[in-house]
């Protein structure tokens, strides 16, 4: 039987108070789940008892797109096969941890039907989420020099998206995707963009204050910590 928090407050005061309440334990053989755990919950109380390790890789997966990937995608990012993420989905599914939905998305200049997998965010599944350690996915498949065709939609005047580089045209592509108000472009940007475009794109009307400016510098401290 699962060890719930107490039903009062909204879900993601729960699930913050869970993880402020992590305490010293000894080490967890399990590498997917949180070590220490938090005061609160036990192991052998965890919502991913008996879950496959594939199982928690996509479950991480789908944390790292939280609009939504197909399973193509999730597959890419876990490091498992098609198949094999297929069958991990749907154990997700049953669990009632993740869903699918049918909808339209712009890949390049064209609208394509797809079938997007997402976390149904129920109270359930940030429970589980609270025990799910959150390691890295494997890196992205898009061109290191180009746009990700998913945004060439932002650039709706001058030259066409496809043809941009990111070694000739950063800053244009820095001022349009950090100032637009996509936040997974601006997403994608901060993480794609070199440093030094960045730095740039920081100095510009727009991107000087506000959130936009708090980001960019956020992304460049992380960058020099890691340096």
């Amino acid at each position: 039987m699962l060890l719930r928090p107490a039903r009062d407050g909204d879900p993601a005061e729960r699930l913050q108070c869970l993880m402020r309440s992590r305490q010293e334990s000894p080490p967890n053989p399990d590498p997917w789940q949180l070590d220490p755990l938090p005061a609160t919950l036990r192991a052998e109380d965890s919502p991913l008892a008996g879950l496959s390790p594939g199982a928690k890789a996509t479950f991480n997966a789908l944390r790292a797109r939280p609009f939504g990937a197909t399973a193509a995608k999730l597959a890419l990012l876990s490091g498992l096969s098609y198949s094999q993420t297929l069958r991990c989905l749907g154990t997700l599914a049953v669990r009632g941890w993740a869903e699918r939905a049918r909808t339209t998305v712009q890949v390049g200049y064209e609208l394509k039907r797809v079938t997007l997998w997402s976390l149904s965010w129920s109270d359930d599944c940030m429970l589980a989420l609270a025990f799910l350690r959150d390691r890295p996915t494997n890196p992205a498949a898009d061109p290191i020099d180009r746009i990700a065709p998913r945004f060439w939609r932002c650039f709706w005047s001058g030259a066409a998206a496809d043809t941009l580089r990111i070694s000739e045209h950063g800053l244009h592509i820095a001022e349009t995707l950090v100032g637009g108000r996509d936040p997974c472009a601006r997403a994608w940007a901060l993480r794609n963009l070199p440093t030094r475009v960045l730095e740039q794109c920081r100095t510009l009307r727009g991107c000087d204050t506000g959130l936009r400016a708090e980001l960019l510098d956020a992304e460049i401290a992380r960058r020099a910590a890691q340096a």
